[in-house]
């Protein structure tokens, strides 16, 4: 039985969601709260949030085309590239948000590859 790509990419990016939820929960629950987050991996994650949200809901559609194809990568790419930066300085405060910071930002650019890839067939 054979699967195509995206079906595997989707199972994949289930499984990153998955551990990237449970994980953090574990550590929580075997080392305790830690030190509180900073402030600006909040920041990040809120955009990474956001950006999903604008994207599922069609707010790129609404702009002239020529300027969401314009904006639309790299925004996402340079909010993954923040996200990576702060989850390697949260990796030092606290591991726990930081897992879930680097699941939810590796989807991210996955999806965004994905994506870049998909625009130019």
């Amino acid at each position: 039985m054979f699967f195509g790509l995206t079906s595997i990419l989707i199972g994949f990016i289930g499984a990153v969601l998955v551990i990237a939820f449970i994980f953090p929960l574990l550590m929580i629950r075997k080392y305790g709260k830690g030190s509180p987050f900073y402030k600006q991996s909040y920041c990040i994650f809120g955009l990474l949030i956001l950006n999903w949200l604008f994207y599922m809901t069609g707010f790129y559609t609404l702009l002239p085309v020529n300027v969401a194809d314009l904006i639309f990568l790299p925004i996402w790419f340079s909010i993954c590239a923040l996200g990576i930066l702060f989850t390697m300085l949260e990796f030092q405060n606290n591991k726990a948000f930081a897992v879930l910071l680097a699941g939810f930002t590796f989807v991210s650019l996955v999806f965004g590859l994905f994506l870049k890839g998909l625009s130019h067939m």
